[in-house]
């Protein structure tokens, strides 16, 4: 199978599954907004953001070269190192989680009063220590899977098994009587059976438990420097990712909290299919940088960027159009937080026209830049959470969104440019943007000339309708050209 048709296939599993799980995810933060509302919703978010930040520290960081150093030793035709690499990186993982967790457990009201200034977190830390546990581990196995180039198998792990499970779990333990606590357990045993089902398929992929396998091997300076520049990376784009949570609560509330949990929520459908390709293309740059073939990383990067942008563009401009309704559908209390979606808006718009852009920094070597890189974006975004949203409040994390994904976007490419000559922006792709910016004014014009009756079935009718006219004018201009090339990628049989 073409490499092509392997970033196709896995990629289209990975998101119709991934579509699968965020369009359900979506109405079950309906009713979960419904049912706890935003206070309950922005202290789960607030423990998500604690184990989230510890979580960058679990493997000491060796866990995010799985991704990359499988795959090359794949291609090497090497699986002792591969196996090698995943034994220690579990190991390593065990002995950083495992006195976490119990710290969590001894110390709840330290880590909730006078870390976290926030008592009402208290009774629920316990649960989120085993929730890191678990997650530390799960992290690990999907992505050992990704490594593997197996996508679609997790995928169905984690979308038709995990997911309904869990969902299953909220609803029984709320009709119980159940608050939050149905809502941590059932996260907690949902990833459990993720993980169980994960490792059962490593193992039928990957001999990982044979008798050499348990030979002595350390990590090699490549692993070591790969992977503390990586560790380095993720701990400040921390400042970033979480930093924000944590201001808002220091100068705000939970409520607040639990308004921008909301809106991050609708906004993960932005980047549905940047992430997609990602999940498959990201091993696949790895691969190709090892075998020195730039010409065809440069093709598929630019060919990806293309088609991600112009599947994700009709979807930012149907939230732009409709932020403010889109928000009511989870509860009067939400609609303040329409004009903090326009701003995050804006900035999945600067992420998702760049492309995979930074992870191709991080899979060709260039992790050291990729490095440096975010620890000036975070810290100038970190410094100007302080500023901006005491002074503007949720609007303030829009804006300091915004400033973070431009600094971090234009950076790595002008990075990625100067040492591999390989740019994302093409002639054919500079057209895509140009006549779908220009269709956007149109519609911007229209919504802004007329009253909408802007109930759940007509948002429904909207997308659809948005999304027709901007495929419809690409067909008609570009799918002469570029049509016959889609239908021979997907057409397996060949």
């Amino acid at each position: 199978m073409s490499l092509i048709k392997k970033i196709v296939g896995q990629s289209a599993v990975y998101f119709l599954g991934t579509v699968l799980a965020v369009v359900v995810g979506f109405f079950f933060k309906v009713y979960l907004s419904r049912t706890l509302g935003a206070d309950a919703l922005g202290i789960y978010s607030l423990g998500i953001t604690v184990i989230g930040v510890f979580g960058i520290f679990m493997s000491l960081g060796f866990g995010n070269g799985l991704v990359r150093f499988i795959a090359k030793y794949r291609a090497e035709k090497d699986t002792q190192k591969a196996v090698n690499y995943i034994r220690n990186t579990s190991i390593i993982n065990g002995f950083v989680v495992l006195p976490l967790t119990l710290c969590f457990f001894l110390f709840p009201d330290f880590i909730a009063e006078k870390l976290l200034n926030t008592p009402s977190l208290e009774e629920y830390i316990p649960l989120f220590g085993l929730m890191m546990f678990v997650n530390s581990f799960l992290v690990l196995a999907d992505q050992t899977i990704r490594g593997l180039q197996e996508v679609r198998k997790s995928t169905i792990i984690n979308t038709f098994l995990r997911l309904p499970l869990k969902i299953s779990l909220v609803v029984v333990l709320f009709s119980w009587g159940w608050g939050l606590e149905a809502y941590i357990i059932a996260e907690l045993l949902g990833s459990l059976l993720a993980l169980i089902l994960l490792v059962v398929l490593i193992k039928k992929l990957i001999p990982l438990f044979t008798n050499n396998n348990f030979k002595k091997v350390l990590f090699s300076e490549e692993e070591k420097t790969f992977n503390f520049n990586v560790l380095i990376t993720k701990c400040v784009v921390a400042l970033s990712s979480h930093g924000d949570k944590i201001v808002l609560v220091y100068y705000l509330s939970t409520f607040e909290l639990g308004i921008y949990s909301v809106v991050l929520t609708i906004a993960t459908f932005i980047p549905l299919v940047l992430t997609s390709v990602n999940a498959i293309f990201s091993p696949i740059m790895s691969q190709l940088h090892a075998e020195n073939k730039l010409n065809d990383l440069t093709h598929y990067f630019q060919l990806s960027g293309r088609y991600v942008f112009t599947l994700s563009f009709p979807l930012m401009v149907f939230i732009f159009l409709f932020s403010e309704p889109i928000m009511a559908v989870f509860g009067d209390d939400f609609k303040q937080g329409g004009g903090l979606l326009l701003l995050i808006v804006v900035g999945q718009l600067i992420n998702v026209s760049m492309g995979s852009v930074g992870l191709m920094l991080q899979m060709c070597g260039l992790e050291k830049p990729m490095r440096n890189i975010s620890i000036a974006s975070s810290v100038a975004s970190f410094t100007l959470y302080f500023v901006l949203i005491d002074s503007w409040g949720l609007l303030g994390l829009g804006v300091v969104y915004i400033v973070n994904q431009l600094v971090l976007n234009v950076a790595c490419a002008f990075t990625l440019n100067k040492h591999l000559k390989i740019q994302l922006f093409h002639f054919e792709y500079l057209k895509i943007i140009a006549l779908f910016l220009s269709l956007f004014v149109v519609c911007f014009w229209v919504a802004s000339s007329f009253n909408f009756i802007t109930n759940p079935l007509f948002l429904a009718a909207a997308l659809v309708s948005i999304y027709l006219l901007f495929m419809l004018l690409w067909l008609v201009i570009f799918g002469k050209k570029e049509l016959p090339q889609i239908l021979k990628t997907i057409n397996f049989k060949s």
